[in-house]
């Protein structure tokens, strides 16, 4: 494995970025540094946008990789996880940073659970008589806002196992139906725990990099635009 690592990574630095022999030689690092098991995990629902994202940045930056200036006395799987660990460790840090800025509006209007038109100031109101604090106050909107979240997840959830328009199922790549938006989704965002696209290439004899292109491009966008008609 040591040797084999050494020779992808020479390989990829050996062509120049954009050419096809650093693309096939850099599709066969990623397969095997993929399923390395010290790559850091972590339960926030956009996970693997974090890991997307580390990805791209370790496809960019490998030719910075120098194992010789790390730690001499380790292997250079466990220098280059922790090197990749580095990196994905401040993506992951970047998805709760955003939902500290997640706010909702106390004034939308929302149904209630008799299914009449109510505020969420009314909620609030209603919870604790004619008084609130404000420390109790953001407390109360801590809960809404983690109500609502749970509840957008559940929609989205419904929506990709459902596609009842065949919104995520067109969006496929070329020449293989198969492998589209709808399955990439189940795997990579319902599956616990998620499937590796390495594996999901090899099952649909499809390129690694071809999935995760069409991942990043196309479904991703695609789940976004989706996201934000149900949060409405």
């Amino acid at each position: 494995m040591e040797q084999q690592l050494q020779k992808l990574i020479e390989e990829v630095c050996r062509y120049e970025e954009g050419t096809p022999q650093r693309q096939k030689a850099l599709n066969k690092l990623l397969i095997i540094v993929q399923q390395f098991p010290g790559i850091k995990k972590d339960g926030h629902q956009d996970y693997l946008e974090a890991l997307n994202k580390t990805w791209e940045w370790f496809c960019r930056s490998i030719h910075k990789f120098d194992n010789s200036k790390i730690d001499s006395s380790e292997s250079l799987q466990t220098n280059l996880t922790r090197w990749i660990n580095g990196y994905l460790k401040w993506r992951i840090k970047d998805l709760y940073t955003s939902d500290s800025h997640y706010t909702i509006s106390l004034d939308q209007p929302i149904s209630n659970n008799e299914g009449s038109k109510v505020t969420r100031l009314d909620i609030l109101a209603d919870s604790q008589g004619e008084s609130i604090s404000l420390d109790l106050l953001d407390i109360k909107i801590a809960e809404i806002q983690k109500r609502d979240r749970e509840t957008w997840g559940e929609r989205i959830t419904e929506f990709i196992q459902q596609d009842t328009r065949n919104e995520l199922k067109r969006s496929c790549i070329r020449n293989n139906a198969e492998c589209n938006c709808q399955l990439l989704a189940q795997r990579l965002l319902l599956t616990k725990p998620s499937h590796k696209i390495a594996d999901i290439a090899r099952e649909l004899n499809v390129s690694n990099q071809t999935i995760y292109s069409h991942w990043k491009k196309k479904c991703l966008p695609l789940l976004k635009e989706i996201g934000m008609k149900t949060k409405d």
